[in-house]
């Protein structure tokens, strides 16, 4: 099982490939794994080039693609939309296209932030998405193209969290 893993060197992505097994179901996992710059054993990858993510997935027809990475500047977000939605969005949409035709999935990693917060009791999976900034609206444009493009075939899986832990 070849297993893409984006955001590498950052606090998720190292927590991930640090926990991946051998093997799953007896089949050897192959490990690939990207970071904005790159370097020992990581390829480069410039999540803002739409074109080189889907090249990149093209090339290697992973089985996963672990989309880890993100813009997380929740503030700066606001200062720089078009950044944080090539990273947030563009990407994931990206990603999704190239897997169509490969049969491969992604797990795209998101955020409560895609909701307004408001609501007082824990939201649930299916209630619709009402960001109030560019980074919670990225990351739900994001979810959006993934599910769009693979959901419908079970390809698509949409993890959100509210934080990430992960040894310092």
């Amino acid at each position: 099982m070849k297993v893409l893993i984006t955001g590498a060197a950052g606090q998720l992505g190292r927590a991930l490939r640090s926990s991946v097994p051998d093997a799953i179901a007896g089949e050897p996992v192959q490990l690939i794994t990207t970071a904005r710059e790159g370097g020992m054993g990581v390829r480069a990858l410039d999540l803002t080039d739409a074109a080189a993510c889907r090249d990149l997935v093209q090339e290697l027809r992973p089985d996963w693609v672990i989309n880890a990475a993100a813009y997380t500047a929740v503030d700066r977000a606001e200062s720089e939309p078009e950044l944080a939605l090539a990273v947030n969005a563009g990407a994931p949409a990206a990603f999704a296209e190239a897997l169509q035709g490969s049969g491969g999935r992604i797990l795209q990693l998101s955020t409560d932030f895609v909701f307004n917060g408001q609501q007082g009791r824990p939201y649930q999976p299916s209630q619709p998405v009402d960001p109030l900034g560019v980074y919670g609206a990225s990351k739900a444009d994001g979810e959006r193209a993934v599910l769009e493009r693979l959901g419908a075939e079970g390809r698509a899986v949409v993890l959100r969290t509210s934080w990430v832990y992960g040894p310092v």
